[in-house]
């Protein structure tokens, strides 16, 4: 046996129970009991990986499909098994077709299954602090527990901006603009993410006469970003790259659709992954994450579905999505649809179960 068998096109969510304990996972995918060794292996050629559970009730997602590259843990490789990636079936299209479309409130806002919504941010949220227009999209009070989000639009007389304790992931959309952090400057173009440390301050201009917009995505959670009279002379050296532009060559694909990592661990973030992808007219077949995740849709139309309802996405919306929800995001556009996402913990944006 040269090849490991597939025993599952999803990975296994597993809770370990107590810190140091081994647990045998089955390499050879024969096991009848996944994702864990039954001896099956004998004569195969393959022998069980052993895993220590790191701590107490550690959750981790055990590789089902034998093609990770990071044993034992799923690495997104299941979903680049077919040419297409997992669709909803023709069965829960028609069992959902009934499903009611939730529409936004007053604050633009539509709430769907788990805390889940989408968000068409408005003006009438927008707020003024040191030259900037500050616009708060994800919160506490929104029922996020690890991340917040905020659209910022600096004005001529702009100050620098920094967050205490905290990773900020900023993503410029359109336009291009200056970006200064720490007193290095980046010049960047449109649908470029910039990541900056804790304690380090940011400030950004624009290189024409049209106003920019920042997406800042703010982990561990907290408030948003505060005015400083003067730039901090920090700049962790260690990290000089710390801006990354969309860029085809750099793209990995998932079946017929495609993700870029923007900031990640490559680029020293702890806490929080950034990435732009894109997906054909479709809609994938429900799944859940265990990262909690804010997605900005970039072009094209949609909706958002969860158990029991769903809400129509366009340009511009934000979607707020906890750690576990069941959701499923369709593409209408026969254009397709680009979004960016950010979440935490840092991790691949290809792994779902």
């Amino acid at each position: 046996m040269s090849t490991p068998h597939i025993a599952a096109k999803k990975p296994c969510l597993v809770t370990l129970k107590r810190k140091g304990k081994a647990y045998f996972w089955c390499q050879c995918g024969l096991s009848k009991s996944q994702p864990f060794c039954d001896g099956s292996h004998n004569g195969t050629g393959f022998e069980p990986l052993i895993y220590k559970a790191q701590k107490d009730g550690e959750e981790v997602l055990f590789c089902a499909c034998k093609q990770t590259k990071n044993p034992p843990f799923c690495d997104g490789s299941h979903n680049a098994l077919d040419d297409s990636y997992e669709e909803a079936s023709p069965e829960d299209i028609a069992a959902s077709a009934s499903l009611p479309i939730i529409p936004p409130d007053e604050k633009g806002k539509a709430v769907l299954d788990g805390g889940c919504y989408v968000v068409t941010p408005t003006k009438t949220t927008a707020h003024h602090v040191g030259g900037w227009q500050i616009r708060p999209v994800i919160a506490g009070r929104d029922g996020a527990r690890f991340l917040s989000q905020f659209l910022l639009q600096p004005g001529p007389d702009a100050q620098a901006l920094t967050v205490e304790g905290s990773e900020m992931v900023l993503f410029l959309n359109q336009g291009s603009a200056h970006i200064t952090i720490g007193g290095k400057i980046f010049k960047a173009g449109p649908q470029t993410g910039f990541y900056v440390r804790p304690g380090e301050g940011f400030h950004a201009r624009s290189l024409s006469d049209t106003p920019i917009e920042l997406s800042c995505v703010i982990c561990p959670t907290g408030p948003e970003p505060t005015p400083l009279d003067t730039m901090p002379d920090i700049f962790d050296d260690r990290i000089p790259q710390r801006m990354m532009a969309m860029d085809p060559a750099k793209r990995q694909t998932m079946a017929d659709r495609f993700y870029q990592v923007l900031v990640g661990e490559d680029m020293g973030s702890k806490q929080v992954t950034q990435f732009i992808g894109e997906i054909p007219r479709s809609r994938a077949a429900a799944h859940r994450h265990l990262y909690e995740e804010a997605i900005t849709i970039l072009s094209g139309e949609g909706f958002m579905w969860t158990e029991n309802a769903r809400a129509a996405v366009k340009p511009g919306d934000v979607i707020f999505l906890p750690k576990k929800q069941l959701h499923s995001l369709e593409c209408t556009s026969e254009s397709g649809m680009r979004l960016m996402g950010a979440f935490y913990p840092a991790g691949s944006p290809a792994i779902n179960y």
